[in-house]
């Protein structure tokens, strides 16, 4: 080929060439770049997911071992000691009930007051207007209610071991004043009619700090010599209910309530009250 013939190097390009940018990011790109980078998790959240990661561990470790025979037999020890626990508990409930409706009643019987009347309450009723029924509107035929009580040497005996004589019962205690000064008048009645009615002269031992030993030794300073009974076991404050003393009643040979006395008693009442007692007796024997 001739000189002639020879294609220039450079023949249909321009001379120079832009460059192409260096920066080959597409604007998708170039626009993510500009925004900030997501916060790294603080150290709060870090430990919190740590310890949600490990009570996952822990209650699968659980579930998988409650699976085992020796877990389901452990369950069942842990829900037996449960019902145990609250069958206790429910036991210690009822017995602090039971407890409460024994003492409670005892505690308050303790507490007693000192009060008085003017005269004889009488409770009999005349014949024609018996009804026989018992009840207290009609007390010619309500029984006086029994108690125990024990003597100056220690026996045991009953209200009902004195039915077949009237029995003049007294409340009492060396403590109070009121039963102090009614004191004399009963001894001197026990002195006039004794063979005929039993005088039942029941002291209140236990109540408001009463004993026997301090009763007794009333009784001995004094130089009284009635007989005295012992109510240790406030089998005769339940019976009549005493809130308050000195109370006397009036029981006849039939073991029927037919006058109470609430409240110190003077010479002319105590008189009243055996008229009331051996009137009753004559009475039978007609």
């Amino acid at each position: 080929m001739s000189e002639n013939e020879k294609i220039p190097t450079d023949a249909g390009a321009p001379a120079e060439t832009t460059a192409a940018p260096t920066d080959s990011s597409t604007p998708a790109e170039t626009a993510a770049s500009a925004t900030p980078a997501a916060a790294e998790p603080s150290a709060a959240e870090q430990r919190g997911e740590a310890i949600g990661e490990r009570l996952a561990s822990l209650e699968a470790e659980e579930k998988a071992a409650a699976a085992t025979p020796e877990g389901e037999k452990a369950d069942r020890e842990k829900h037996v000691g449960v019902i145990v626990a609250a069958v206790v508990f429910a036991v210690l409930l009822i017995g602090a009930g039971v407890a409460y409706s024994v003492l409670a009643p005892a505690a308050d019987n303790k507490q007693i007051e000192v009060t008085g009347t003017d005269a004889v309450q009488e409770t009999e009723v005349d014949a024609a207007d018996d009804t026989g029924d018992g009840n207290g509107a009609n007390a010619a035929t309500t029984p006086a209610p029994d108690f125990t009580m024990t003597d100056a040497d220690g026996a045991t005996l009953t209200l009902a071991d004195f039915k077949g004589k009237p029995v003049l019962l007294n409340f009492w205690a060396s403590w109070c004043g009121p039963c102090q000064s009614e004191m004399p008048d009963i001894q001197t009645a026990w002195k006039e009619h004794g063979t005929d009615v039993e005088f039942v002269i029941v002291n209140m031992t236990g109540m408001n700090g009463e004993t026997e030993q301090s009763a007794k030794a009333f009784l001995a300073d004094a130089g009284y010599t009635f007989p005295c009974y012992f109510d240790a076991n406030n089998s005769a404050a339940t019976a009549f209910g005493v809130s308050s003393i000195p109370q006397t009643y009036l029981i006849n040979a039939e073991g029927n309530i037919i006058g109470a006395y609430m409240g110190a008693m003077d010479a002319s009442v105590i008189a009243q009250g055996i008229d009331m007692l051996t009137g009753d007796i004559s009475g039978a024997a007609q």
